[in-house]
């Protein structure tokens, strides 16, 4: 048995791409025949046990608050992790491999299920730069550093999505054999839908969290600026902290062709309308609405980040903003609403091409299966 760990897996808790993709990866181990559990959380008592997401089944254990939090909440964390060990000493005999998807409270729980059980265990890094999960892991809110040594010491595998991941974990001492790169997957449209069409080339959205990190604020106020010009359309999807004030940038940019259409439950049925996809985060690791995106045909304008710096190639599969303030973004919408349809097109079939060839899930399942049975050999 696979046993997936994540902090947040439903509705209550969703924390956007992390959760998608262990959806995504869990859902196509599945259809191959794998065995694989999903091990989450909730903040509802009523959804806490046994469910099923599309044939995968999916553990729900209750705790207060988000268990990625930690900090304040570091108890609700607490909370959390000793109800998966209690279920991991429980089934031990049956699990041939943990998954942990990001570095938090989950990572410590996994750690000792090595040391005291030997079950292979493998930690996903979701995140690059300033905030990457190996750093988040040995803060004073864990166990500090002797925390994240003890991680390192019991982990026979940590995945990085993104090279500048693995440049993380390298300087915390994670040794090289130890990290394996196998980039986030999504599903390749096999319809003509992502076929290029001129008219998607004055049209953009911005499409996930409305967080601090995102920097969703500063780019609606940007795209309120442009968009008043009457250049571009630029639509957002999403919902989360911010979403004040971004009503309040596309209220002040009144005759601009901005608009807030909140929470989407499937991007793919909007993104073929589109040609732009907008990325102005201050920090990421592997974007899936830019990989989910590209499938799609769209072309991504981005900050220098982990996961787009590695992706994107500037002018061919996509453009990069100068930096993340207002009014760099501002002049990287300016000049994008300068392209010519026609080059657009040709960047559209480009970016598609290039995810295609790098971000198949059928290829990333396949890349885990084969390090599963590196890790535990069947007999």
């Amino acid at each position: 048995m696979i046993v997936m760990m994540i902090c947040h897996y439903d509705d209550t808790n969703s924390s956007g791409g992390l959760d998608q993709q262990a959806r995504l990866l869990s859902r196509a181990l599945r259809a191959v025949g794998e065995d694989v559990v999903v091990l989450a959380s909730t903040r509802k008592r009523a959804n806490a046990g046994w469910s099923t997401d599309e044939g995968v089944p999916v553990r729900l254990f209750w705790t207060y608050a988000s268990p990625q939090a930690s900090g304040r909440y570091l108890p609700a964390a607490l909370i959390w992790a000793a109800q998966l060990l209690v279920w991991v000493i429980a089934n031990r005999a049956r699990i041939a491999v943990i998954h942990g998807h990001q570095m938090r409270i989950h990572a410590f729980v996994a750690a000792l299920a090595r040391r005291l059980f030997k079950i292979p265990t493998i930690l996903k890094s979701a995140l690059g730069g300033a905030g990457s999960d190996i750093y988040a892991i040995g803060t004073r809110k864990y166990l500090g550093a002797p925390g994240r040594r003890f991680v390192i010491r019991n982990t026979d595998c940590f995945v990085a999505t993104t090279e500048t991941i693995r440049s993380d974990l390298l300087a915390y001492h994670v040794p090289a054999e130890r990290i394996r790169l196998i980039p986030n997957g999504t599903i390749i449209p096999t319809t003509n839908d992502a076929a290029p069409d001129a008219r998607r080339a004055r049209k953009c959205l911005y499409l996930g969290r409305f967080s601090r990190e995102k920097n969703v604020a500063a780019l609606a106020r940007a795209a309120a600026r442009v968009g008043a010009e009457g250049a571009l359309e630029v639509d957002f999807f999403g919902r989360g902290d911010e979403e004040a004030q971004i009503d309040a940038a596309i209220r002040a940019g009144s005759g601009a062709r901005v608009a807030n259409n909140g929470w989407i439950a499937d991007p793919a049925t909007v993104l073929s309308d589109y040609g732009y996809v907008l990325l102005s985060s201050h920090i990421e690791g592997l974007s899936n609405t830019m990989i989910q995106a590209m499938s799609h045909g769209l072309v991504p304008v981005a900050t220098r980040v982990s996961g787009c710096i590695e992706h994107l190639c500037d002018g061919e599969t996509g453009f990069f903003f100068e930096g993340d303030d207002e009014a760099s973004l501002a002049r990287g919408l300016a000049a994008i609403a300068e392209v010519p349809p026609e080059r657009w097109c040709r960047m559209s079939e480009a970016a598609r091409r290039y995810a295609v060839e790098n971000f198949d899930i059928a290829a990333i399942c396949g890349a885990y299966r084969t390090l599963y049975a590196e890790l535990a050999p069947r007999g």
